[in-house]
């Protein structure tokens, strides 16, 4: 006997509970509260909703293999149908004035208008580094563990040349020439006002800069937790668990060094 399929109205018709839950719950709450405390609300739920599907998805993350048992290809695509937004739940209420037409869970928090345009939470906030952590599962979730392996350990390659590319090399200067405490002394006269007056749009584009580069290159911690339901990665686990601490050692003692560096410069300048 075939199994029945499941089609898009079974899959949104099935949020309809929660969607109703949190209407309710919201239609209280925006009585009570101003528009920006409903607003950080609303911000904070839709983090635990990633969360929710995410530990749907894939255990914590661990060196050891876990007993967790992955989704089936049915399961995940109802998973990423709430996820995405490529269909209408018509669940046409009053909120904040405006007659809205909610899309499935990521619409529903936006809360577009008729032109398009988020009256809830802005849809740079709902993309956050979790929700394409969860956008780039679904690329990842039914390959091969070899392909895992290979990807995971490209990944390492490259966070490594990333920390070596970075590292600051540590320069006290040679004694009577300055050096680096020169440096520090020409900045400890810096006025105040110059950190306090950065411009702010700099500031914005190197956040917008940080989350595309989230977006465009998946978060290793992401295939490792999808290993960890396969049983015969339990060795490559280990190796990569035992590799992640010992650059989180590295850069730890590196940090250390760096902040003794600054402090000696400080109690030279103070001199």
């Amino acid at each position: 006997m075939a199994t029945p399929s499941t089609t898009d109205h079974d899959i949104e018709v099935a949020l309809d509970p929660l969607f109703n839950y949190f209407n309710d719950n919201f239609e209280i709450l925006e009585r009570t509260l101003t528009r920006d405390a409903l607003i950080n609300v609303m911000t904070k739920l839709w983090k635990e909703v990633l969360v929710t599907l995410e530990s749907l998805m894939v255990p914590p993350l661990s060196d050891k293999p876990s007993n967790q048992k992955p989704l089936s290809q049915l399961e995940l695509d109802v998973v990423f149908k709430w996820l995405k937004v490529n269909k209408y739940v018509c669940c046409m209420i009053t909120y904040w004035g405006l007659i809205i037409i909610f899309k499935l869970l990521f619409n529903f928090f936006s809360a577009p208008d008729e032109d398009g345009e988020p009256t809830g939470v802005a849809t740079d906030i709902l993309r956050s580094p979790k929700y394409y952590d969860l956008q780039s599962m679904s690329f990842f979730y039914m390959q091969t563990t070899e392909d895992l392996v290979r990807e995971s350990e490209r990944m390492a390659s490259i966070n490594n040349q990333k920390m070596m590319n970075s590292a600051k090399p540590v320069n006290l200067g040679a004694p009577g020439t300055g050096g680096a405490m020169m440096v520090g002394v020409s900045l400890a006269k810096r006025s105040k006002s110059v950190m306090m007056n950065r411009n702010l749009g700099t500031m914005k584009k190197a956040k917008e800069e940080k989350r595309k580069e989230a977006q465009a290159e998946p978060n290793d911690d992401v295939i490792l937790r999808i290993l960890r339901m396969r049983p015969d990665a339990g060795n490559f686990l280990r190796q990569r668990s035992q590799q992640k601490e010992r650059l989180a050692a590295k850069q730890a003692a590196e940090a250390i060094v760096q902040q003794a560096v600054s402090a000696g410069a400080g109690r030279l300048n103070r001199r």
